[in-house]
């Protein structure tokens, strides 16, 4: 069976560093990078992690585009501060960082543009951008988020509920994101 795709038919849904993204008539996303290599590259980390249910699966790649999965929902940060932090979300999100572990990511941060909150509460993520090579020990963004909308103190009491072992791990990402916020600042007052 041959699949013709017409990208006329396509909503356009953004664009961004790598490429554009647009909709399919039947649901799915069409991502049209710039570059052919970075298309092998995301298809690469989406095969590496594709028994993960935080990520969408690949359906095909075509020279520069990949066809994959829609993934719908809002960012975060939009939901967290419509919806609140739940405790089931909570819990999503400590899965999130510990399958990531388990992926082996060296890179345990990821922006919160890529990260989506779906319809039923679970989170999927989006453009995994160097998981194997850039080296951030803890959900940085994550944290940073929690502490802006006065949530992260919820978030560790919901970590103690489900996983106290790791209440260590998450004060030091915390620890972690203070220390590099504190490094940022004085940065930006030097160079102003």
């Amino acid at each position: 069976m041959r699949y013709v795709l017409n990208i006329k038919e396509c909503e356009f849904l953004g664009s961004g560093h790598e490429g554009s993204v647009y909709l399919t008539p039947e649901g799915f996303a069409l991502k049209v990078f710039y570059k052919k290599k970075n298309a092998d590259a995301e298809v690469n980390i989406l095969e590496k992690v594709k028994d993960s249910r935080f990520f969408p699966k690949v359906l095909f790649i075509a020279g520069n585009m990949v066809l994959r999965e829609y993934v719908e929902g809002d960012n975060l940060h939009k939901f967290l501060k419509e919806h609140g932090l739940s405790y089931n979300l909570s819990c999503e999100i400590i899965d999130l960082i510990e399958d990531f572990k388990k992926l082996g990511f060296k890179r345990l941060n990821i922006r919160n543009a890529h990260i989506f909150v779906c319809k039923d509460n679970k989170i999927q993520i989006i453009d995994p951008r160097e998981p194997y090579k850039k080296s951030t020990p803890y959900p940085k963004d994550i944290i940073k988020i929690l502490v802006k909308l006065n949530l992260f103190d919820n978030f560790l009491k919901h970590l103690l509920s489900y996983k106290p072992h790791l209440l260590s791990y998450w004060i030091s990402g915390y620890n972690y994101f203070i220390n590099f916020s504190k490094k940022r600042r004085h940065a930006h007052k030097r160079i102003c």
